[in-house]
């Protein structure tokens, strides 16, 4: 995600994707995100003063099992019941569940 006074952007690349941009697979101390193709969501500033309406971003990161899109399609996957009442009845399935983030990188 990008915020400056004249624009809010968000990119996303799946990992391991061809067009990752060389700056964010090897966490270069700079960047130029107007290299970075288009963003997967731009907002641009056209009535507001971002500055003023926007505050410092908290990361946030949701871990949820069965979260709005799990928890949406976990029945139609074949595996029975809902989400949450797998998940509450099942702990010794997770035993070994981890979350592996090859880097979280922050720019100011």
């Amino acid at each position: 995600m990008e915020r400056t006074t004249t624009h809010i952007s968000v990119w996303f690349w799946p990992r391991n994707d061809g067009s990752v941009p060389s700056q964010v697979k090897n966490a270069a101390s700079s960047i130029d995100t107007s290299t970075w193709g288009t963003p997967f969501a731009n907002f641009p500033n056209t009535k507001c003063n971002l500055a003023s309406e926007f505050g410092p971003n908290n990361i946030v990161i949701n871990l949820t099992f069965c979260g709005d899109w799990a928890g949406a399609v976990f029945s139609s996957q074949g595996c029975g019941s809902d989400c949450a009442t797998f998940v509450n009845n099942n702990p010794a399935a997770f035993q070994k569940a981890y979350w592996n983030f090859a880097a979280l990188n922050v720019y100011e």
